[in-house]
């Protein structure tokens, strides 16, 4: 772990306390909704338009992958 690039360490560590890894801002605050594919899974689009999943099981933020982000688009945005 001493050797991982600082930005990778950086970023996880924004992402465990649920801070934005591009603008810093709390996710908390951010846009939510709830998962198409999950019961346990948020979809949190933050202001500066990146799109993390949020596990209300585990407490826990990750960044929403392509795949994901299209399976839970509202179909009226399209």
């Amino acid at each position: 772990m001493v050797w991982q690039p600082i930005k990778s360490r950086v970023q996880s560590e924004l992402i465990k306390r649920g801070h934005c890894v591009a603008c810093c801002k709390s996710l908390s605050e951010a846009d939510r909704r709830p998962s198409a594919q999950n019961d346990h899974l948020e979809i949190v689009s933050c202001t500066c338009r990146r799109v993390y999943l949020y596990d209300k099981r585990l407490n826990h933020y990750r960044r929403a992958l392509d795949e994901e982000v299209a399976a839970n688009q509202n179909p009226t945005l399209q």
